[in-house]
């Protein structure tokens, strides 16, 4: 075999890993506008990963607020207290019914988006 075609099937072998091996990027979300994301990650065709994202420099923490097909009638938090550009996740667990981002507010009421039904 000749080194090109070594190098050719050592680089579509490479891709193909990293194809494989990258998570979904695939997600769902409900937006607070110049606040941030609640994003809902589907891993498969039985469960989820939740994230919060920050997108703004205020200094104010976001959460994702959610709930969770195997226990619909208990509300989860995710905090994200990292700040502007970061990602907070939650741990695998069953389909996400409906979620919402809200930013933190000090001696007010949060500021929150509306719940967003989740498909699946």
């Amino acid at each position: 075999m000749t080194k090109r075609r070594i190098a050719v099937a050592l680089s579509v072998l490479g891709v193909v890993v990293l194809v494989g091996a990258a998570p979904a990027l695939a997600y769902q979300t409900a937006t607070l506008s110049g606040t941030g994301q609640a994003r809902v990650y589907d891993s498969s065709t039985s469960s989820a990963t939740v994230g919060a994202w920050d997108s703004t420099s205020d200094s104010n923490p976001v959460y994702s607020s959610y709930y969770r097909s195997a226990s619909s009638g208990t509300l989860r938090n995710l905090w994200n207290k990292q700040g502007s550009g970061t990602e907070s996740y939650s741990g695998t667990g069953s389909w996400v019914i409906k979620a919402k981002i809200c930013e933190s507010q000090i001696a007010q009421p949060d500021d929150c988006s509306v719940y967003v039904a989740m498909s699946h």
